[in-house]
């Protein structure tokens, strides 16, 4: 499936692709969800594709790497249970890399969150993204480059995925079933990103999204009923938590903005606004780097917030 609104991208990584001109490592970054792994793991279809039309999506080679079993392309994420891509991968993709292809003219190598690879895996990487043995191809998709060590970064070239346009965005949306009247109030939240519109509306779907609103605006009338519920509705797997973090960040932003062009604003409600949005930012982080109990997590969060 093509990404939508990255065609001027796609048409740079695949003209320098037939001219012999695209570089070994390959840095994708850009804000969540708004289209890299797609554009990467096309891409990767593309170069196994066995049709005059490449990528068909048909072929055998194009299921192949569709259920991660090409021989050729490797795919590497976060383990379930994990927080971190350790050195035994990194090890493992060099000597991947150094093997011959079978199919493909060229392995394959996506890794996704890579700023999540640890500084040993890291380390082990280098040489081979500076000199992959071969004819390779490695790419790095990363929501935070900055979090990858200098020496990483200085031997990828950059690939950057900017947000959506509305118009864009809105096409992606109907694509994926999302009803009309819900567009506009998607459009105005997700900030260019599907991924982030599609978290948003099955938030809503669930009710959560209500949930939160109300913890929030009770905070203040209602202090330790709305923190405790907060805590209940922001516990869940991990997508779950991260897509609930990211939306109570934009609650915060919203309450933020609407502040600001109050001529009458409250200048105490907006500092612990701003106060709380970074403890969110915290916890975020945290939870993403770390092995943290969730349900703590959540709960810690809120009382923090309380205490604000």
């Amino acid at each position: 499936m093509r990404a939508i609104g990255h065609d001027q991208t796609w048409r740079k990584l695949t003209a320098a692709y037939d001219g012999e001109r695209l570089a070994h490592a390959l840095l994708f970054s850009g804000p969540p969800g708004v289209g890299k792994s797609i554009v990467a793991e096309d891409f990767a279809r593309r170069i196994a594709c066995s049709a005059d039309n490449r990528p068909c999506g048909e072929c055998n080679p194009c299921r192949q790497v569709e259920a991660r079993a090409h021989p050729d392309i490797r795919i590497v994420a976060v383990a379930a249970g994990k927080k971190e891509i350790g050195v035994d991968t990194a090890r493992e993709i060099k000597r991947f890399t150094q093997m011959r292809a079978l199919d493909a003219d060229t392995k394959v190598v996506l890794i996704h969150d890579a700023d999540r690879l640890s500084v040993a895996a890291q380390n082990a990487l280098l040489k081979t993204l500076e000199e992959p043995p071969g004819r390779s191809v490695i790419m790095l998709l990363s929501e935070t480059p900055g979090a990858l060590l200098p020496t990483v970064r200085s031997r990828c070239q950059r690939v950057q995925f900017a947000p959506l346009d509305d118009e864009s965005l809105r096409a992606v949306l109907l694509q994926q079933g999302v009803e009309a009247d819900q567009l506009e109030e998607l459009l105005a939240t997700a900030h260019g990103s599907p991924g982030r519109a599609l978290a948003i509306r099955a938030l809503i779907k669930d009710g959560e999204f209500t949930r939160l609103d109300s913890a929030i605006a009770g905070s203040e009338t209602d202090r330790y009923v709305a923190w405790v519920n907060l805590a209940r509705t922001l516990d869940g797997n991990e997508s779950e938590m991260t897509a609930r973090f990211e939306v109570l960040e934009e609650m915060l932003q919203q309450r933020l903005s609407q502040a600001a062009r109050a001529t009458d604003g409250n200048s105490g409600e907006l500092d612990r606004d701003l106060r709380r949005l970074a403890l969110i930012a915290d916890a975020r982080h945290l939870f993403r780097r770390t092995n943290a109990n969730r349900p703590l997590l959540a709960e810690a969060l809120a009382l923090r917030m309380s205490r604000i």
